[in-house]
């Protein structure tokens, strides 16, 4: 290519673009150019040339997608980082749920040194520290050195880079700590800029209330941000506190206290899928028992277990069959008990207690119980961020379709919120709250974190059955100026990551 000397020349031009910045104000038209790994300018570029140019009439180009919940401490194998980066991610915060490496300085490091799609960034895990630190009498309260010295390591976790305390109140040792010492652990995150505290709370079956009050009170001393990570009301007997939960967050926000949450969009979560439908309904599992089904004087008393458990799970229509063993069964894959049920004019508890029989057991299920209706308001709540809870190992479609699922069928479909304001709190909310001044915004002088998708086909396609289907509509993605993915081409082979470490600015 020969350039005039006064034509301005770029890396990558994109063209007619309906350019939804992150700050949440309204899309307008217009090009951007990226030189450097870099946004160079934006505006109406059209004496621009480019190495490489792509019109976007059509498309929505935005800042890419940061997402806060990540699991895997960083190492994520390149499968990850693909489905990643295939749902729109360019940033990603892992050491989630109280679970962590423990040297981030040494990690961080070793990370830079590695081919990475994705910016990472990590925190320190409060359940990883203690059970390093805590070896005597784990389930009775820290001493005060080892409190002393806990609280020396997070300071140092900290100053290498982390973002900020996780805690999973839901699992070992998480749940054996007081309110009291997490508070006093976390109470060294104030000194820090942008540090926060990313709780999974300590109950999302019951007394979920009381498990959001706890959180908010570990940082409501010290003023440290407080961050619940996919917030949960499980079972039909807790939707109705949808309004009340987020209610605490408002009122916590009204007393200057800096609170979000995070969300998936599904109404199912990762330890109910695919789940053994013997182990979910709490029915014996042995192949040698299920005889005892067959027994006349038994199958009343069996049935009416059954019964009892589906109204606890609030009925078959919330239940997905997943997998089957026996080959006559395949077509009812991805259908609920209750839809089996109607096919074959039997009651719920029949069609549970036939389906187990005639596989010998081997049926898994999808538990679909959380509200859509809570859902809805839950993404409708202007504080509430998003993270798709993605681990790698749990086959969960959120892993690869949590953000074209937002965008398509909450945003689209079902209008829940307006578009502009999803991106926001997918890309400069986040970027706010751990401290990235250059990134979640597409302005001038900032990290060309691009993608740029198909508002009209933007689409999740995973599901319970087949939870690793690709998405669709998502048109090419940028990491740092370079492009890492194009759906026409799939991977270009670049690795453009980088490491992402909070800043004291």
């Amino acid at each position: 290519m020969v350039l005039k000397a006064d034509e301005p020349h770029c890396d990558i031009l994109l063209k007619n673009g309906l350019i939804v910045d992150g700050t949440g104000l309204p899309p307008y038209r217009g090009d951007i150019a990226l030189s450097g790994g870099k946004i160079a300018k934006i505006g109406d570029l059209g004496a621009y040339q480019a190495d490489f140019t792509l019109d976007a009439s059509g498309l929505v180009v935005a800042p890419g997608f940061i997402d806060l919940l990540c699991h895997n401490d960083l190492l994520w194998g390149l499968k990850e980082q693909e489905r990643a980066v295939r749902g729109g991610v360019t940033s990603g915060l892992a050491g989630n749920c109280g679970f962590s490496v423990l040297d981030v300085q040494k990690n961080l490091l070793k990370l830079q040194k590695q081919h990475s799609l994705l910016n990472l960034g990590t925190l320190i895990g409060q359940g990883s520290v203690r059970d390093w630190f805590v070896k005597r009498n784990r389930e009775k309260p820290a001493s005060p050195q080892e409190m002393a010295t806990m609280k020396l390591f997070v300071e140092g976790a900290l100053s290498a880079g982390a973002f900020g305390l996780s805690s999973g109140l839901g699992y070992d040792p998480g749940d054996w700590c007081q309110p009291a010492e997490l508070e006093d652990l976390a109470s060294v995150l104030s000194r820090y800029p942008h540090a926060a505290y990313y709780t999974h709370i300590r109950n999302y079956r019951s007394n979920v209330l009381e498990a959001i009050r706890e959180a908010l009170q570990v940082g409501e001393k010290d003023k440290v941000p407080v961050v619940i990570q996919h917030l949960l009301f499980k079972l039909p007997s807790n939707w109705d506190q949808t309004e009340r939960g987020l209610g605490l967050l408002e009122e916590a926000r009204g007393r200057g206290q800096s609170v979000f949450a995070t969300v998936y969009p599904y109404d199912f979560w990762g330890n109910e899928v695919q789940i053994p439908l013997a182990q979910f309904l709490y029915l014996p599992k042995d192949a040698d028992r299920w005889a005892y089904y067959h027994d006349d004087d038994k199958r009343a008393e069996v049935l009416a277990g059954i019964r009892r458990r589906l109204q606890e799970y609030g009925g078959g229509d919330k239940i997905e069959i997943t997998h089957v063993h026996a080959k006559a069964f395949k077509s009812f894959l991805g259908f609920t008990v209750k839809d089996m049920a109607q096919r074959r004019r039997i009651s719920e508890e029949d069609a549970v207690l036939g389906l187990l029989l005639e596989n010998a057991g081997d049926v898994k299920i999808c538990y679909h119980g959380l509200s859509e209706e809570g859902l809805i308001k839950k993404i409708q709540y202007p504080y509430i961020l998003f993270g798709s809870d993605s681990t790698g190992a749990i086959p969960h479609p959120r892993d690869v379709g949590a953000f074209p699922r937002l965008l398509g069928t909450y945003v689209r479909d079902k209008r829940v919120v307006r578009l502009s304001e999803a991106i926001h709190r997918l890309t400069q909310e986040p970027a706010n709250l751990m401290g990235l001044k250059d990134r979640g915004v597409l302005k001038e002088g900032n990290w060309g974190d691009v993608v740029v998708f198909d508002p009209k086909t933007i689409r999740d396609n995973a599901s319970a059955v087949s939870p690793w289907q690709e998405p669709t509509g998502m048109r090419m993605v940028l990491v740092n100026g370079q492009l890492v993915y194009d759906a026409k081409t799939s991977f270009s082979g670049r690795f453009p990551g980088q490491i992402l470490r909070r800043s004291n600015d």
